[in-house]
């Protein structure tokens, strides 16, 4: 693809300068950045693994940088990977450990969505060599859309 490298590079840089900082503002209890990368690249590039893999790696680097930066300890820093596409993939910032499990807990049961728990182990994300120098605990989750009758997709989350 051409212009890979830079656009790769944009979106690390963009990431960087979206939010230089911590977050300072929580609503429900969570902040949340979507990726900024338009859906037409993603879309170009649904079938290479390996710039998909080179996108989640920029997210995990940009959430290690989130990590170190936290005051809290109690903070949890989270991709968010969407599968197939990873069109809405985004990193998200929690207050605590108890802001975590309540994002989990209402969107797996709300009433137009449903996040089904699956093991990581039968799912797409196990072809994905994740590397962090955190540990990182994963939850993966079919989401059905009540209103949509696709297929649903895979949302990972990548808890440090």
């Amino acid at each position: 693809m051409r212009g890979l490298k830079r656009k790769l590079s944009r979106l690390q840089r963009n990431m960087q300068e979206n939010h230089h900082g911590l977050p300072t503002e929580f609503h429900d209890g969570y902040w949340y950045a979507k990726i900024p990368v338009g859906q037409t690249f993603l879309v170009d590039i649904q079938h290479n693994a390996q710039i998909k893999q080179a996108i989640i790696h920029i997210l995990l680097d940009e959430a290690k940088r989130l990590v170190e930066l936290r005051v809290d300890e109690r903070m949890r820093v989270v991709v968010l990977i969407d599968l197939p596409t990873l069109w809405n993939s985004e990193l998200l910032v929690f207050q605590d450990e108890e802001g975590l499990q309540t994002f989990i807990r209402i969107r797996r049961d709300s009433s137009h969505q449903k996040w089904i728990p699956i093991p990581h182990e039968k799912t797409s994300l196990s072809k994905w060599v994740i590397r962090s120098d955190l540990d990182i605990r994963v939850y993966g989750f079919k989401e059905w859309l009540f209103e949509e009758e696709d297929e649903g997709r895979e949302l990972w989350m990548l808890v440090q």
